[in-house]
């Protein structure tokens, strides 16, 4: 999943949901012996969120449908895509959320964007280099229709020759696709969100946050 299902997925705690949004920064265990309560449950959601959607058999059956296209980048793909469908289907996932959470798509994008900013000089890896220009530009907005999956599809080839492929897929056949992915992600999105908040309320850092 991507930027804005990471920040779906977390409590409606800052440094929490910047954890989650940054969490591919962070490599190893050693980062745990400084790390606040609030960033070890975010990094740690952010692992599990990957790995549940990975390892998913939906997941599996999605990758290979678009495998001739994306190559390589089929999981690169659909985390995009998670991106599209969620904020394309906001008022529905917004409901099985709790209810700290339920604000309109405007509202929390806007909410999201100002506690990565207060929280930047925290951030690592891909999401600290994003940061300053998924800000400025308000990328996590671009994702709602396919146009900006494409633009940022064209960020990554630039970044990684290989992702030409990436690029000719939002070119074109992502559209003969959309129907099938758009059932993988509405099938697998509830499970995952329902995974999500057990995963938090077992957390060892959740009692104490939850107190706060």
């Amino acid at each position: 999943m991507n930027f804005t299902t990471h920040l779906h997925l977390s409590p409606a705690i800052a440094e929490v949901r910047v954890f989650n949004f940054s969490g591919d920064g962070f490599k190893g265990s050693a980062w745990r012996t400084t790390a606040t309560p609030a960033q070890r449950l975010g990094i740690d959601l952010h692992r599990f969120i990957d790995d549940f959607t990975d390892q998913h058999p939906l997941t599996k059956v999605a990758k290979a449908r678009i495998r001739p296209y994306t190559g390589k980048y089929s999981a690169v793909a659909l985390d995009l895509l998670g991106d599209y469908f969620l904020q394309r289907n906001w008022d529905r996932f917004k409901l099985l959320q709790d209810s700290s959470q339920q604000q309109n798509l405007n509202a929390f994008l806007s909410s999201a964007e100002s506690d990565i900013s207060k929280h930047k000089m925290l951030l690592k890896g891909r999401a600290a280099a994003m940061a300053p220009h998924l800000l400025e530009h308000h990328w996590l907005s671009s994702y709602r229709d396919i146009k900006g999956l494409l633009n940022a599809a064209r960020g990554i080839a630039r970044r990684h020759p290989g992702g030409a492929s990436l690029v000719y897929f939002f070119e074109g056949p992502v559209h003969d696709c959309l129907a099938d992915l758009e059932q993988w992600f509405s099938t697998l999105y509830p499970l995952l969100m329902r995974a999500c908040q057990d995963f938090v309320h077992r957390h060892d850092d959740w009692e104490e946050l939850s107190k706060a």
